[in-house]
């Protein structure tokens, strides 16, 4: 049901200051974040990279940071019809609301527990189709917040964990809406490249310009490395045998395993590689610039 709609991930992170600059938080009379740098990353699911980044050292709030990136002429929440993956954080009624009725975009997040609304009525579940199992009810509901109708999913895993999510997207089947948000981790595996093998978990300078650079420079490196790949292997994309067996591992774990997913049966087979790059095909592209090797 997605056709060739855009559907990204929004998500924050911090990083710490460089060694040569010193805090200073509201409690220190300044202005800086007492978390460090707030890093707002864009990836795109369908491409498997992060495609934009907005940086502030603010102490704000993740859903003021998105506002102040909005206005930016160029931000990727100006393109029609996207849908979104967003945290909790992100719950902004009135911004979503403004964005469905102007461009066409929805969004997709875990349900807060403190959230007031009233339910219209509940949504008819197409029980037949396998992209449902596991849904228990599709309520559709008003937010106190909100002038459009919302909707609140229910799914139990196939790990027997109850999942609520909460979306202002009405023609998706719940289904692919509770499968959808799961997809949103895929940026903390982004995120985990950039701090483990990127350096990025310490700014390298001191003014925003430098902390801004660094991220694009992150940003540029994961494309091109996944640039590089594609042509190298055409249109298959690139298998980490390790990273999948432990992927099929986690798909059998049972109910009360430590190490298992929530993902459920029928998805397993439409995602059998890894976007996480594993540090074996970096440190081949490292030891191609610091030894001389052929093409």
């Amino acid at each position: 049901g997605l056709s060739q709609r855009p559907v990204r991930a929004i998500d924050g992170t911090y990083q710490h200051e460089s060694a040569h600059y010193r805090r200073r938080t509201p409690k220190d009379g300044g202005t800086d974040n007492p978390k460090g740098h707030a890093l707002l990353s864009f990836y795109n699911l369908r491409l498997g990279v992060p495609e934009d980044a907005y940086i502030d050292t603010r102490n704000r709030h993740e859903s003021l940071m998105l506002r102040d990136y909005d206005r930016e002429a160029s931000a990727l929440t100006r393109q029609r019809n996207t849908l979104w993956l967003v945290d909790r954080a992100f719950i902004d009624g009135r911004f979503w609301d403004q964005k469905k009725a102007q461009l066409g975009q929805t969004m997709i997040t875990r349900m807060k527990s403190n959230l007031l609304y009233e339910i219209l009525q509940a949504r008819v579940i197409d029980h037949d189709s396998p992209v449902n199992a596991g849904i228990v009810f599709d309520q559709q509901l008003q937010r106190n917040s909100a002038e459009q109708p919302w909707r609140r999913i229910c799914l139990v895993s196939r790990r027997g964990r109850w999942v609520e999510v909460l979306t202002n997207e009405l023609e998706l089947e719940p289904g692919v809406i509770a499968f959808l948000y799961s997809r949103r981790w895929e940026e903390e595996k982004c995120f985990d490249t950039w701090k483990n093998d990127f350096s990025q978990a310490k700014a390298w300078g001191k003014s925003l310009t430098a902390i801004e650079n660094q991220v694009l420079l992150a940003i540029v490196t994961s494309i091109l490395i996944v640039m590089r790949l594609h042509q190298a292997l055409g249109d298959e994309p690139p298998r980490d045998e390790k990273a999948l067996r432990k992927q099929d591992k986690r798909q059998a774990a049972r109910y009360r395993e430590p190490d298992g997913t929530d993902r459920p049966d029928w998805v397993a087979p439409l995602y059998r590689y890894t976007t996480k790059l594993s540090r074996q095909v970096l440190r081949f592209f490292q030891n191609c610039f610091d030894k001389t090797a052929s093409p």
